[in-house]
Formats: structure tokens, C-alpha cells, sequence
């Protein structure tokens, strides 16, 4: 982790059958990650996930920073890049759909360009699959 006081955890994993056939398990995961008022530094997390990502949303909080933006990486176990936002507006959600299966570790990433400028900022990364 970067030198600052910013984290990023899992909060939400939820793998429960919702209306779904026997094998059609739909899960959910929820990353929140939490900045002071100076950091700037990306953070990333681990994931181990075996299915296919479907939907990612993100959403990120207002600022007192002007024109700040985020980009999120998520990485396969081969480091490869399946998701890359490029660079996405403060203060709105953002969906991205994605289909890929994946499997062993992923790698979750938020890179901001600039730190908030605010006591603190919590910005939220969702994950949803099968």
C-alpha cells in the first residue's frame, strides 16, 4: 500500500442462488475503498473468483478537488488487463458491461489522478457475475 492512510477492502460477497436454475449461481462482490483528504496513490486488491464477470459498477464520490477522475484495472491471473475504464468523472456511477470468465486471483485496482481535497472520500467498486 501507498504511504498514505487510504484502504481498499472487500465489503459485500454475496454468492446466494436468487432466482436462478441449480447451475446458475449469481454472485456478488462489493469493493470500497477509502481515501484521506492528500492521497493520491492507487490501491489494489486481491480477489479469488472462479466465473464470469458480467457487470462492473463504479461509483465515485464528489470532491473538493476540480476535475478529479479515477480509472479502474481489473487484472486476470495472468496479469492480464480484462477491464480498463480509462479515466471516469467524480460524483456519478458508471456501469461497464463485461463477459469473460476468469479464474484463480484477479486483481481489483482504482488509480485517482489527483487526491480528494476532503477529510475523507469512499469510492465503490461492484462486481456481479455467474
Amino acid at each position: 500500500m501507498a504511504d498514505g492512510d487510504q484502504t481498499i477492502v472487500k465489503t459485500s460477497d454475496n454468492r446466494a442462488k436468487i432466482n436462478s436454475t441449480e447451475n446458475e449461481d449469481v454472485w456478488e462482490i462489493v469493493i470500497t475503498s477509502t481515501f484521506d483528504a492528500d492521497d493520491d496513490s492507487a490501491v489494489s486488491l486481491a480477489i479469488p473468483l472462479n466465473g464470469i464477470l458480467r457487470h462492473v459498477t463504479v461509483t465515485l464520490p464528489l470532491t473538493t478537488t476540480t476535475g478529479t477522475t479515477s480509472q479502474i484495472l481489473i487484472k486476470d491471473n495472468g496479469d492480464n488487463t480484462v477491464l480498463d475504464t480509462g479515466e471516469i468523472a467524480e460524483n456519478a456511477t458508471h456501469n461497464f458491461v463485461i463477459d469473460i470468465p476468469l479464474s484463480g486471483t484477479i486483481d481489483v485496482s482504482l488509480e485517482p489522478s489527483a487526491a480528494s481535497g476532503d477529510a475523507v472520500t469512499t469510492s465503490t467498486i461492484t462486481l456481479r457475475g455467474v
